[in-house]
C-alpha cells in the first residue's frame, strides 16, 4: 500500500509538471529608479507611463497618481509563453497586446478589459522614497 501511495505522489508530480508554462513565471525583481532623472520625466506626469527593463518581459511604470504609481509585467496573461505575447503599446491608461488584441485597465490593477485575457496582469510592489522608486516582489 505504501508502494502504491508513492508511485500515485510521483505519477501526480509528473504530470503537474508538464503544463508547458502557460504562466507568467516568477522572477526575482529588485530595481531602483530615480524619478528625477531626465529619461524619467514622462512618468512624473500623472496619467503617463513608460516601460523600463525587468521582469519577464520587460516592465510598465503607470503613475496612477501624485503618490501612487503601478507596476507591472509586460507580458501579457492570455498565453503568456508565446514570444509575442507582451504588452507593446499604452494608450492613455489601456495597455494593448498586439498578439492576443487584449487590454488591460492600468488604473484599475491591471484588470483585462477584453477577450481572449481574463486573469490580470502581474503586479509588482514598490515604495516610494522623495524620487527614488524601488520595485520589487
Amino acid at each position: 500500500m505504501k508502494s502504491f501511495k508513492s508511485i500515485v505522489i510521483f505519477f501526480m508530480l509528473f504530470v503537474s509538471c508538464n503544463d508547458q508554462n502557460n504562466y507568467i513565471q516568477n522572477v526575482y525583481v529588485d530595481i531602483e529608479v530615480d524619478i528625477s532623472l531626465p529619461q524619467f520625466s514622462s512618468i512624473n506626469t500623472v496619467g503617463n507611463s513608460m516601460f523600463i527593463e525587468g521582469g519577464n518581459k520587460g516592465i510598465i511604470l503607470y503613475r496612477n497618481s501624485s503618490f501612487d504609481f503601478k507596476i507591472y509585467d509586460r507580458n501579457c496573461s492570455f498565453e503568456p509563453n508565446q514570444e509575442c505575447s507582451y504588452i507593446d503599446s499604452v494608450n492613455s491608461s489601456i495597455a494593448l497586446c498586439n498578439c492576443c488584441a487584449s487590454a488591460f485597465l492600468l488604473d484599475q490593477n491591471g484588470i483585462a478589459a477584453n477577450s481572449p485575457a481574463v486573469l490580470p496582469l502581474k503586479q509588482y510592489n514598490y515604495s516610494l522614497n522623495n524620487t527614488l522608486l524601488y520595485i520589487f516582489n
